[in-house]
């Protein structure tokens, strides 16, 4: 009787704290684009998330791990319904990924007021860095508007007078194109937001032409980016005013299509392939020997965001239900980066290093991102201060 009276009393503990026992498995929501216009950033992003996993045992955090993956197709009433999806029916933890700034914005509210963590492993739009962040909300990768306020500063050390900005027409590319205008001093000869599905370029690239820049500012990614680029360089133009932008104007995963009209871009960014830390080397190396080439930025920034993760959920023993443990431990970014110097500022947006690279060819004629340097040291968005989180 004593024995059966025990226990009861031990089963009525472990139904009143759930929290004391550590998950058997975690469920990782995992949202992206993997059709539509961004569907190459996903799909690298998706490779990234398999580097990290394979890396894990397929145990993040030390737990065996589902991967429940959407294809929100960089549409906004799409994503909803994927966020529904993941919440309701496959019931994750914590959710990862979310590549689209204007997917973040319709997403994280599903997620945030059904308890479920989000660590945003690339976009980073300024309405969760200043006054509405979110206990529940991370962003590891960048805030949309940092890599763009380096590279502006940048155009004006190097002597650029006169800049035409172009980007594409939604949440991102209005912030990362406002980043680098908020830097850059000299004077504006022009500035167009194109649709995120146009391919044809002929008319902003009159009117650049018309307006007779120094260099152009761009945020035009993903396959609009490729048909930009090479049009551009066909209306040769490309040596009158080069192009700037930000790192995923012009990767690895665009250059078969971009060719040579690539050579010579400059880019933003807070990680290279060519950073030498032990760390980044061996991601380097397992990607490059998984699927036969250097990574690109979108694989690097979800490595990080899974590698983040993991070390969250080791330092609270796997006790994912207790969402404040996780919370905290996630604040701690206590893992190594493979970009070098990272932690959580106040709004849970980095504080990073920022760096400059340019696509040329190594000896053996192989396009790269060489590493032109460093621009910004421990850089800090434009928004934190508005964060009421300390």
């Amino acid at each position: 009787m004593l024995k059966r009276s025990l226990y009861a009393a031990c089963l009525m503990i472990a139904m009143l704290c759930p929290d004391a026992q550590a998950a058997d498995r975690l469920k990782l929501g995992f949202i992206a684009s993997l059709s539509g216009p961004l569907a190459t950033t996903g799909e690298e992003m998706q490779r990234g998330l398999t580097i990290a996993l394979a890396e894990l045992g397929d145990k993040v955090g030390g737990l065996p791990t589902t991967i429940d993956t959407f294809d929100d197709k960089a549409a906004p009433a799409n994503a909803v319904q994927g966020a529904s999806k993941l919440v309701d029916e496959d019931k994750i933890d914590i959710v990862t990924g979310v590549g689209a700034s204007n997917v973040f914005l319709a997403t994280v509210p599903v997620f945030v007021n059904n308890n479920v963590v989000v660590v945003g492993a690339l976009a980073g739009p300024e309405e969760y860095a200043g006054k509405d962040c979110k206990p529940d909300v991370f962003v590891s990768s960048f805030q949309n508007d940092e890599w763009d306020e380096a590279l502006g500063d940048y155009l004006n050390t190097h002597g650029y007078k006169r800049v035409y900005f172009i980007g594409l027409d939604f949440q991102a590319g209005w912030q990362h194109i406002g980043g680098a205008r908020r830097t850059y001093k000299g004077a504006v000869a022009g500035q167009v937001f194109t649709p995120l599905t146009q391919l044809d370029f002929a008319a902003e690239i009159a009117q650049i032409r018309a307006a007779n820049p120094d260099a152009i500012y761009t945020f035009i990614v993903g396959s609009q980016s490729i048909s930009f680029v090479k049009q551009y360089a066909q209306a040769g133009l490309e040596q009158k005013a080069p192009i700037f932008g930000i790192d995923s104007t012009s990767t690895e995963i665009q250059w078969p299509a971009q060719g040579d009209a690539a050579l010579g871009i400059t880019v933003s960014t807070s990680w290279s392939a060519e950073l030498d830390n032990p760390a980044n080397q061996k991601f380097v190396a397992a990607f490059r020997s998984k699927f036969g080439r250097r990574p690109t930025i979108y694989a690097a920034l979800q490595y990080d965001a899974v590698k983040l993760i993991d070390a969250a959920i080791r330092q609270i023993g796997g006790k994912v239900e207790d969402k404040e443990a996780l919370r905290q431990a996630l604040r701690k970014a206590d893992f190594t980066s493979i970009r070098g110097p990272f932690r959580f500022n106040n709004n849970q947006f980095p504080i990073e290093n920022i760096y400059v690279e340019r696509v040329e060819k190594d000896a053996k004629g192989e396009m790269k991102l060489a590493l032109k340097g460093q621009i910004a040291s421990e850089y800090q968005d434009t928004y934190h201060a508005q964060c009421p989180e300390k």
